[in-house]
């Protein structure tokens, strides 16, 4: 039986939303008579994690949401974008996806960077093999006799050589101040990294010391309220203690205790 084609139903779509994280996408396909990739593609624009979906395959249908990856599809080339979002995923992964909006520009810039050092390499490896060539141009040129020289060719070679040779030293000037950069990026990155960590560790051991703080003055508290209760209970059995007691032998006398307790003689 042939599948449906053509867009999908806005009933389709609601039934891809409700069962892709149960369904696998070939059994979604079966139940809505379509093939996967107009279903994976829905998936990955509306960024679901369906559960045939890995983390990285979930992780680049985010990235491919941000507003500025249209902007690198025309900055890169297709090359470029590949290994941009391979480095885009293996951040996200390293920071357990934990990456705040500073620290995902900063991830941008890192990459992008990165890109424009690979272009720099790329492009220096293309004058080395023209300096190569015309190095080779040159040196049968000037093996031939000297009566079929060409003079003018040599001429053309030797000017083309010294800028090649000028270019190479300036990629290479280039490249140093890409790394520097890279390099500022990524310890910059670093270190908004290790600020959140530290703040997120002083609140930490701040709230562990206040709470330690907290039951120290509860046990104060505590034991100064048991302490008053025991002196008031105490206080209380003095005074049943020091009244005037009938013995098992009819005698009334006062108990003894001390000079503060004995009941004085009314004159």
């Amino acid at each position: 039986m042939s599948r449906k084609r053509g867009k999908l139903s806005n009933k389709e779509m609601d039934y891809i939303r409700q069962n892709c994280f149960d369904l696998p996408l070939d059994e979604i396909a079966n139940n809505l008579n379509r093939t996967i990739d107009p279903i994976k593609k829905f998936i990955d624009k509306e960024n679901l994690k369906a559960r045939d979906l890995t983390d990285d395959e979930h992780l680049l249908s985010t990235l491919r949401t941000r507003y500025y990856y249209l902007e690198l599809k025309k900055q890169m080339s297709d090359a470029e974008i590949i290994f941009f979002e391979h480095n885009w995923i293996d951040f996200f992964k390293q920071f357990n996806e934990d990456v705040t909006h500073t620290e995902e520009m900063q991830i941008l810039e890192v990459i992008r960077t990165e890109v424009l050092i690979n272009r720099s390499m790329e492009d220096r490896q293309e004058i080395v093999k023209n300096i190569a060539l015309i190095e080779k141009l040159i040196e049968e040129e000037l093996d031939k006799d000297d009566s079929v020289k060409d003079m003018q060719a040599l001429a053309i070679w030797q000017t083309q050589l010294g800028s090649l040779i000028g270019s190479k030293s300036s990629y290479i000037n280039e490249h140093e101040k890409l790394l520097t950069k890279k390099e500022r990026y990524l310890k910059d990155l670093k270190g908004t990294r290790e600020q959140r960590k530290r703040v997120a560790d002083d609140a930490k051991t701040n709230f562990s010391m206040w709470m330690r703080q907290l039951d120290t003055l509860e046990m104060k508290e505590q034991e100064g309220f048991d302490m008053e209760v025991q002196a008031i209970a105490a206080e209380k059995a003095r005074k049943k203690m020091s009244e005037l007691h009938e013995y098992e032998d009819g005698e009334v006398d006062q108990p003894l205790l001390n000079t503060e307790t004995v009941i004085k003689d009314a004159d």
